[in-house]
């Protein structure tokens, strides 16, 4: 279903929403089964608990269905989800501020995203070269590639989520890509790896 078109997706979406909206338990399944594994990954980055993620986002679409009513058919539902899984995670961390240093005690969310062949080729080393080069960008430059790059949303949904211009995305964009191409130059040149 990723590999479904921008028009493709928003039709599908609006569906969801109009079927929502008359109350179609099977609408609000179809969209839970879908968004639920990646807004359940895309939280665990911010709260590093799987339960938390999981709270976090039966959280997000107990309100959707709660306030079926006022959703709204507008090609927006992607950027609207993420947003609110986004901003409830930002509570669940305000609720939890002594307790900051959580257990990292399950990573099955990001060791389960597709490895790309370029992982591959030198194995966990490559990996952890990567993991360790994202880690390293600034907060926001991390947040933002990892949206484009894990979660698959454009540039412009990106910039609503995080209440930033698209120019500011690109740039953020190009940006952390100059920073692991620096950090996984011997990766590059050695095996031929472009980023």
């Amino acid at each position: 279903m990723e590999s479904a078109t921008n028009d493709e997706r928003t039709a599908r979406e609006n569906r969801w929403v109009e079927e929502i909206r008359e109350g179609s338990k099977e609408g609000f399944e179809a969209l839970y089964r879908f968004y639920y594994p990646r807004l359940c990954q895309f939280v665990f980055r911010y709260v590093k608990s799987k339960a938390a993620a999981e709270d976090v986002v039966h959280n997000v679409f107990h309100k959707v269905w709660k306030n079926r009513k006022g959703l709204k058919a507008n090609g927006k539902l992607r950027a609207y989800l993420y947003t609110a899984v986004r901003n409830e995670s930002y509570k669940h961390l305000n609720q939890r501020k002594r307790d900051a240093f959580a257990e990292l005690d399950d990573l099955s969310f990001l060791e389960s995203r597709e490895t790309s062949p370029e992982e591959k080729i030198n194995g966990k080393e490559f990996k952890q070269a990567v993991k360790t080069a994202i880690s390293e960008l600034p907060e926001r430059r991390r947040d933002v590639f990892l949206m484009s790059r894990e979660d698959n949303l454009t540039y412009r949904e990106i910039a609503e989520v995080l209440g930033i211009s698209i120019k500011t995305v690109e740039t953020q964009i190009s940006r952390s890509l100059k920073h692991l191409r620096k950090e996984l130059s011997h990766f590059i040149s050695s095996e031929g790896i472009s980023i």
